[in-house]
């Protein structure tokens, strides 16, 4: 792995430690939770990240790592049904009303 931008989805976290894994097209590579934009909450499972891996004694360890829009079919697919639940909950109470 080169000092470039790779891609991947994060796959465990535990928060108790602090630390995870980031999925990519190289393998499994570990991430601490300080290497997290913290601004933005907790990683969460399948969530799409871009990072910088560097060398940690004889593995890697992914840093400045950043979340990616995730542009995929099936997030397309969990928006339009996540819409359509509030139009209809938004509908359903102007009847109730």
């Amino acid at each position: 792995m080169k000092n470039e931008v790779y891609q991947g989805k994060i796959k465990k976290y535990d928060p108790e430690k602090g630390f995870g894994f980031i999925g990519s097209a190289e393998g499994d590579i570990f991430f601490h939770i300080s290497d997290f934009p913290a601004a933005e909450g907790e990683p969460k499972r399948n969530e799409r990240v871009k990072f910088v891996a560097v060398k940690n004694g004889d593995k890697y360890k992914a840093v400045r790592i950043e979340r990616v829009a995730d542009h995929s079919a099936k997030a397309k697919k969990s928006k339009v049904s996540t819409h359509n639940q509030s139009i209809t909950s938004a509908l359903l109470s102007n009847f109730r009303g």
